[in-house]
């Protein structure tokens, strides 16, 4: 976004152009899943249902908080704790300078990222 001079006040069109391209790499995927079968089915569905998920959820995270909405409002029912050091990451990338991000609910200090479960794990215990 710029002011009247032309000065850049924050990037979040970039961030827009992120949360856009990750909804589409998480539609390409998904397609070329259904074309292949065996290891590279199944690395296609990780990457997809962990990696590409996740980078999503952060970004549209920090594109909502710098579009002024509370957290509560970009996801009210969230069943799990984002990673507030990538979320905070992209704010201070694609947000407003000089700005320092009090998120409320977010821990000052991040804790320290558990790994994900595989599907077998979460299935099977």
């Amino acid at each position: 976004m710029q002011d009247k001079e032309g000065k850049i006040i924050d990037r979040r069109e970039m961030l827009r152009v992120k949360v856009k391209s990750l909804a589409e790499e998480s539609r390409i995927i998904r397609k070329e899943e259904g074309r292949t079968r065996g290891q590279i089915q199944y690395e296609l569905h990780r990457h997809r249902v962990i990696d590409v998920r996740i980078a999503a959820r952060h970004a549209h995270l920090a594109y909502g908080l710098i579009r002024g909405r509370s957290v509560e409002r970009i996801e009210g029912n969230a069943k799990s704790i984002p990673n507030w050091i990538e979320v905070r990451r992209l704010l201070k990338k694609y947000g407003p300078t000089g700005v320092e991000w009090g998120i409320p609910g977010a821990p000052e200090k991040d804790p320290e990222p558990q790994p994900h479960r595989g599907i077998m794990e979460r299935v099977f215990g």
